[in-house]
């Protein structure tokens, strides 16, 4: 838990930041984050944040080891029925603000690096014994779970309507890998700085990051991080981070449960 000066100083920066006039900084449920760099603290807050979150950030980030960069989470506490994440304040643009000025091997090097990232969360193993699928699927309580025993798979599969005959493994899934989620470090020859945002982290059948990853689209600032640029991203480069799925057996199948969920 961060210390009293820590609390203040958060909540006089928070009162900061509704002044600023940004139409998201007053929003109930995802304001702006607050960045308090003498502090190095980074304040994550809303009605949308969740204490999961914080416990799955403290977990990844334990268990990896190093593995993965993970910004440390401080403490967390609730207010007024928003709850507050602190956690470490970490140097560095997004992938997204820095995509079009990156060269291909720059672009290629940053590819790699999440490879191996993915890879490692992608082989924890639940600390319990049972079989289970626990996921954090946004506003969707029917569907979070956990699914337990033998039949955990169908049981998920059948909640969400999935049609998948294949059997699939059970994976601990980032669930929301964008380019606004992927920090890299400042100068240049950039590298992986930090992996954020593990608010829909969970449990997943393999097939999930993969979908997920190429479904949602980015929503940015940067006029120059368009269209074109979020296609060629998902045609090219996250093949290189993510083993793609075949379309017909597990991509449609998952896309039809979105739509149809209205996600």
């Amino acid at each position: 838990m961060p210390s009293p000066i820590c609390l203040k100083w958060g909540y006089c920066q928070l009162a900061i930041n509704k002044e600023s006039g940004d139409v998201f900084a007053t929003d109930f449920d995802r304001p702006l984050p607050v960045r308090i760099p003498p502090l190095g603290l980074f304040v994550k807050y809303g009605a949308d944040v969740t204490v999961t979150e914080a416990a799955t950030q403290v977990m990844v980030r334990e268990r990896l080891c190093g593995q993965v960069p993970i910004p440390e989470v401080f403490g967390s506490t609730e207010d007024e029925n928003q709850r507050f994440i602190y956690m470490e304040l970490l140097e560095g643009k997004t992938l997204l603000e820095r995509w079009c000025d990156m060269s291909e091997d720059e672009r290629l090097t940053v590819c790699h690096e999440l490879q191996t990232m993915v890879k490692a969360w992608r082989a924890l193993t639940p600390d319990q014994h049972d079989y289970y699928v626990e996921a954090i699927l946004e506003h969707r309580p029917t569907l979070v779970g956990p699914f337990l025993g033998e039949n955990a798979v169908q049981q998920f599969q059948d909640t969400c309507g999935i049609v998948i005959a294949r059997e699939e493994p059970i994976t601990f899934t980032h669930n929301d890998l964008v380019p606004l989620n992927i920090v890299l470090t400042p100068g240049p020859s950039p590298k992986i700085a930090a992996i954020i945002d593990w608010a829909q982290a969970g449990w997943y059948l393999a097939y999930w990051e993969y979908c997920k990853a190429r479904r949602v689209r980015v929503h940015s600032d940067n006029p120059r991080f368009d269209d074109a640029v979020q296609e060629e991203w998902w045609a090219k480069y996250l093949p290189m981070i993510l083993n793609p799925v075949d379309d017909q057996a597990y991509y449609h199948p998952w896309l039809w449960f979105v739509l149809s969920k209205g996600f």
